[in-house]
């Protein structure tokens, strides 16, 4: 959708851009969840281009008058924009690579000149320009091992093979200073090294040169996961540079290359710098002769060969902005949004001595947000139970580090567990299950160092249970399942039977690793009868990617989390703010939970960076909203259990706010009886291995096949990270899931629809449930296979029967509605935008039963319902508690 404003020219002919000892002030833009700025320039003026997180473009003048802005029909993540004068006509063009698999062009009217889409569906990433003399080409690339060339009309030129999916494509004056070629640089693992990384010929696209990433002088570059690079001369030799910016083990990095490949300048970060997974970006100042690079809270300035000159902010700090330009007319840096979803442009005047060192206070939609949390969290504290809920006589676990607000201790609707985690790891020799699995046996974690004796871990229970402090213990892993063994495990339970609430196993998913196999088989059901002695203990599982909607249902898992055997004790809990796939997983979960499988499930919120692509996926977040919000929909759908640790940059309160919703009782203990959000049933009957693994094997790029988006479970391996779903797929068409990025929280229009197994087909038929079946890959109709594009019709016309079965359906948030008692229901609404927090209409649609009072239990708002609807606002990154009286 185009707006184009009237006066455009009368702006940019009345404002006076850039000149001497002019600059232009900070500005919020109307914008959502900024994630590119480039300069552009239109005649003699520049103006900043913009990028969405959603694919939403917009030109601004740099005083922050909106020009134009665009918003494409097919929302998916926007990987780049570029501005460049490809018509020769004195004005920047903008080109877009955006993963719907779209290219697109607008002239500096904001007029869509073309747009270039492949007949095979593409997650394009990239987009260049090469200009030699008269010609100008356009390449751009993505996931299927091809590189485009295109005309200033947007029609191809070539297709070109390349190896590896790809990462980085620039134009520049790499080998010749008069002669520009192009710089590629593809990947087949999702986080490091490189597959094809060298300079091709923009005429032939012939490899001009290449270096490999065992190249010793590279060392430091092929272990580090790149987060930006950038395209300068930073050595005044009339060639362009390549500049990359990221981290090595949490720690800060910055290398530039020459066309040789050597090594012009280094910044390798140290301890006293670490914070996990921190947005890295840099930018060249090239009027200053330097290099900025912004690290998680910190701001450097280094000079061209990687010495640091200058440094501001702080570990863990404050305004982690998503992107930077460079404006060399007036001599500024330009710092566009905010990792948490930020709509604001901010300025520094690089003509000051110490620049870096100009703060910026938190402004637009950030600051909304954090005025949001505080109204919630004060509204909160005041919050009286109403006669009509009662306490829940069960408690709600979390299992956290979190420092606790005081305040929390008037609150008392609701008891909350608060439960340390440790890790020790066990020294006791391993020769007896040598014996039995092999030498694989013997292999550890090497994040870890295996120094506690058995006797030192029991001890640490007894110690525990003598300060009668609750606590868990990381017990094992993926890769190495023995963290503690079953005799320590049986042992700490017997010295801490009042203290003990568990083990936590994470991403053990492998079916075919003998460790897990004997885990399964052997440590599980002697846990079970030790566990059994101590009612509060639980094995606490973490597993991301689709596990709980599709891995768990192959036989090993199948027969352990939907048999019934261990239901009283087995908590299913998932990497919630670290997975791209998080909807299909918070659908297992809940098939798990409501479907009677198991009697309890978890919230797992983890700083970990998200597992969309990580190189391009935004660092930890200041605001705590994207976090809470998720444990919120967690909570609403019977998660009473929580393994919490949000990172560094989070701001106070953090998650004393969601420790306040289940103490103050505005957030229920939900039981799954008393839901009435599920619609509908998708049942999962022979499940397809093959797609399982293809998703599962996250680290590997080089998966594409043309009909990836022909399945029930589609586009889902992460080289498709950030792309639009078909709307057949079970996402998009059950739950409102436009594209598989950071959308946790799914808007689910038609109510909650878990997936469970087949065995739950009777269960449903006896209770007259809608629910249609698949492999994850295929639909079944009468028994037969159905292709997922014709299957969509199937799940459309069930999720609607299921939808027209409820009290009431909303459009426009994540929601859940949980029956308190006979005549009272309480329906919470969350902003569904987890990086994207924006004020939210809400339409709440009532069906078979007519409301008596509706009002919201926090402000003490009433609502009126006409013609059986009701309308609301929810506030940007938050939410909203609404009890209907019947």
């Amino acid at each position: 959708m185009l707006n184009i404003s009237k006066k455009f020219f009368l702006i940019l002919n009345l404002i006076v851009l850039c000149v001497s000892g002019l600059h232009a002030q900070n500005f919020v833009t109307d914008k959502n969840a900024i994630r590119h700025a480039v300069i552009g320039s239109i005649g003699n003026q520049n103006v900043l281009f913009i990028g969405e997180l959603d694919g939403g473009l917009s030109c601004y003048t740099m005083e922050g008058k909106r020009l134009w802005d665009y918003a494409p029909e097919i929302s998916a993540v926007l990987f780049e924009i570029e501005a460049a004068d490809i018509d020769n006509d004195g004005s920047d063009e903008l080109l877009a690579a955006n993963a719907n698999g779209t290219i697109y062009c607008f002239n500096h009217l904001g007029e869509l000149l073309w747009e270039f889409k492949p007949k095979n569906k593409v997650r394009f990433s990239e987009v260049a320009v090469v200009k030699n003399n008269d010609k100008v080409q356009i390449f751009a690339g993505g996931n299927n091992y091809f590189l485009y060339e295109l005309d200033i009309k947007g029609h191809i030129i070539s297709k070109t093979p390349i190896e590896g999916v790809i990462r980085k494509i620039e134009g520049g004056n790499f080998i010749d200073a008069n002669t520009q070629s192009l710089f590629v640089m593809t990947y087949a693992h999702d986080k490091f090294r490189w597959e094809f990384m060298g300079f091709l010929d923009a005429e032939t696209k012939a490899v001009i040169k290449r270096v490999s990433y065992t190249d010793r002088r590279l060392k430091n570059l092929r272990r580090a996961m790149v987060t930006d690079i950038s395209v300068n001369d930073i050595n005044n030799d009339s060639k362009a540079d390549i500049l990359f910016f990221g981290d090595d083990k949490f720690k800060p990095l910055f290398i530039a290359l020459n066309s040789d490949f050597d090594v012009l300048a280094e910044y390798l970060g140290n301890k006293k710098q670490i914070q996990r997974y921190a947005h890295a970006q840099g930018v060249f100042l090239a009027t200053r002769n330097e290099i900025m690079l912004q690290y998680g809270g910190i701001l450097m300035v280094l000079d061209t060969k990687g010495n640091r000159i200058g440094t501001s902010g702080s570990k863990y700090g404050r305004n982690v902005f998503s992107d930077f330009a460079f404006d060399p007319r007036s001599n500024q840096l330009v710092a566009a949004g905010s990792v948490d979803g930020g709509n604001n442009i901010c300025f520094y005047d690089l003509e000051k001595p110490k620049w870096w060192l100009t703060t910026h206070k938190k402004q637009g939609r950030m600051l909304e947000v954090e005025k949001n949390l505080d109204v919630l969290y004060q509204q909160i504290l005041n919050f009286k139970l109403p006669a009509y809920q009662k306490p829940s006589e069960k408690e709600w676990v979390m299992i956290t580090k979190e420092k606790i607000d005081p305040k929390l201790k008037s609150l008392n609707g609701t008891d909350v567990k608060f439960v340390i985690q440790k890790s020790p790891k066990e020294s006791t020799d391993r020769s007896h299950l040598v014996a039995v699995l092999g030498n694989i046996a013997l292999k550890k974690d090497k994040r870890g160092t295996y120094q506690d004796t058995r006797e030192d871990i029991i001890q640490m229970a007894k110690d525990f249970e003598t300060r009668k402090q609750p606590f868990t213990f990381w017990a094992g892993h993926g890769n190495d399942p023995f963290y503690i063994q079953i005799e320590t495990l049986e042992k700490i339970l017997e010295v801490a039977p009042n203290t003990c609430y568990g083990f936590v196993y994470a991403e053990m998913d492998k079916v075919e690793d003998p460790r897990v196999i004997h885990f399964v088989e052997e440590y599980l059901p002697r846990l079970a009868k030790a566990i059994r002695k101590n009612n509060q203990a639980k094995l606490y599982f973490r597993y991301k990617n689709m596990f709980w909607a599709a891995t768990s249902h192959l036989p090993l898992w199948k027969d352990m989390f939907f048999s019934g055997k261990y239901n009283d004790f087995l908590v299913p809990a998932s990497e919630d703010t670290s997975n791209r796939i998080q909807d299909l997983n918070l659908a297992g979960r809940i098939g798990m939970h409501s479907g009677g499988y198991v009697n309890d499930f978890a919230m797992r919120l983890i700083d970990d960076n998200p597992t969309s692509w990580r190189p391009l996926s935004p660092g930890g977040q200041n605001s705590v909203s994207p976090y809470l919000r998720q444990g919120v929909i967690m909570a609403a759908y019977g998660a009473r259990y929580g393994i919490v640790s949000t990172s560094g940059f989070v701001e106070p309160p953090g998650l004393n706010i969601l420790f306040a919703l289940m103490k103050s009782g505005v957030l229920p203990v939900v039981e799954k009886e008393n839901i009435q959000s599920i619609s509908s049933w998708h049942l999962i009957k022979d499940v397809d291995e093959e797609l399982i693994h293809s998703v599962d094997n996250h680290h590997n790029l080089k998966q594409y096949k043309r009909d990836d988006d022909n399945a029930v479970f589609s586009l889902a391996q992460m080289h498709w990270a950030g792309t639009n779903i078909p709307k057949y797929d079970y996402s998009y068409a059950a739950l409102g899931v436009k594209y598989r990025w950071l959308n946790y929280l799914p808007e689910i229009p038609n109510g909650m629809v878990p997936v469970a197994p087949i065995e739950s087909k009777h269960i449903l038929e006896n209770k007259k449930t809608p629910y249609f079946v698949s492999n994850t890959k295929v639909g079944f109709s009468n028994g037969e296979h159905v292709s997922a594009k014709t299957f969509g019709d199937t799940i459309k016309k069930v999720i609607e029967k299921g939808a027209k079965r409820m009290f009431l359906t909303v459009k426009g948030a994540s929601w859940s509605l949980v029956k308190l008692d006979e005549n009272h229901s309480r329906l919470i609404l969350v902003d569904p935008g987890y990086i994207n927090p924006q004020r939210r209409k809400v339409e709440i649609n009532f069906q078979n039963m007519e409301p008596k009072l509706i009002s919201d239990i926090l402000s003490k708002e009433v609502f009126k319902i006409t013609d059986k609807k009701c309308s609301l606002n929810i506030p940007a990154g938050s939410m909203r508690f609404i009890d209907i009286s019947y």
